[in-house]
């Protein structure tokens, strides 16, 4: 038997297992007594519940379930969560993804506790899990500068109404490293015209100003002025055929798509909106910004986060390596 057959089979013993266990659940349970709809309300963003539902959903049927709906979660124990993260470590998810997953499952918990499912014993076995530890390589990466301007050719090219939006856009993307939830939340009353800057709604229900260049304040204002006009809502809006603009908020999946249409355009490698807010990041560090700048402008909470995006470490090891003479 090799490797991959021997975790598949500890796979299927863990789910039988874990099924086995979970016995006590009614169908007729009320929404309200569900601990992981509660712990999802309790999350600060709209892109978090949404992560954290899918993660949720993946164990629910990991153990048996259809979905976190149905799944009996005040009968989860500590053994449970164990196998739970050895199924995903047999899975190669990474640490940082694994301890996500740990994340989800402990908040649940903690409704449950909350909801007086389970005892507070059991609450202090779980949260006694420890995280994994470990590393990867980040994902992602930063656009070259020839990258940047084939990308925001491919948009000031396009004498559209859509060309005045998306120069706007991803301006924004690049030049404030904005996320994507960032962008499509803010409203045309959030722009502070005295300090150029935007006031943004971020993580954890965190306010803080997202400044911008001159470059990217004068693509906003042609946009706002050329066309979208100052009426109240959404700063990018949806626009129809025929050059209709619409007072409808662009969401997120929008904003990949636009991207992809103009990467395709501009000839650049795959990117995602992401990876621009790497590059906004990158360019702050290259041009001399502290760290901690760099983190406040990103609106990260913790400055490990913040180091992950910056390609810097790289390239002062692929240097050293080209200087390398001790052979």
């Amino acid at each position: 038997m090799n490797e991959q057959d021997s975790s598949r089979e500890i796979e299927i013993e863990s789910v039988e297992r874990i099924s086995k266990d979970l016995t006590n659940f009614h169908e007729g349970d009320s929404l309200l007594q569900n601990p992981a709809v509660i712990y999802l309300v309790s999350l600060g963003s709209k892109s978090s519940r949404a992560t954290m539902s899918s993660f949720l959903n993946i164990i629910a049927k990991m153990i048996g379930f259809n979905s976190l709906h149905d799944c009996n979660w005040a009968s989860i124990k500590r053994h449970h969560v164990q196998m739970i993260i050895e199924m995903l470590k047999n899975s190669n998810k990474s640490p940082a993804t694994i301890n996500t997953y740990l994340s989800a499952l402990k908040g649940v918990a903690l409704e449950a506790w909350s909801l007086q499912q389970i005892d507070s014993d059991t609450l202090q076995r779980i949260k006694a899990v420890k995280s994994v530890k470990g590393s990867r390589i980040p994902k992602g990466r930063a656009l070259q500068e020839n990258e940047i301007r084939a990308l925001m050719e491919s948009c000031t090219g396009d004498k559209s109404a859509k060309g005045a939006r998306d120069t706007a856009l991803i301006s924004v993307l690049i030049g404030c490293g904005l996320r994507r939830s960032e962008i499509v939340s803010i409203d045309i009353e959030h722009i502070i015209t005295q300090e150029k800057a935007f006031k943004v709604m971020g993580k954890g229900n965190k306010e803080r100003y997202a400044f911008m260049p001159d470059s990217v304040w004068n693509n906003v204002l042609s946009w706002i002025d050329n066309y979208r006009g100052e009426g109240s809502g959404p700063l990018f809006q949806r626009i129809r055929k025929n050059e209709d603009i619409t007072n409808g908020r662009l969401t997120s999946q929008a904003i990949l798509y636009i991207l992809e249409q103009r990467r395709i355009k501009s000839g650049i490698a795959k990117c995602a909106p992401h990876d621009l807010r790497r590059t906004f990041a990158t360019i702050l560090i290259n041009d001399g910004e502290d760290i901690m700048t760099v983190k406040d402008s990103l609106g990260h909470a913790d400055i490990s986060t913040t180091q992950k995006y910056i390609k810097q470490g790289h390239d002062k090891m692929k240097k050293a390596a080209e200087r390398f003479s001790g052979l």
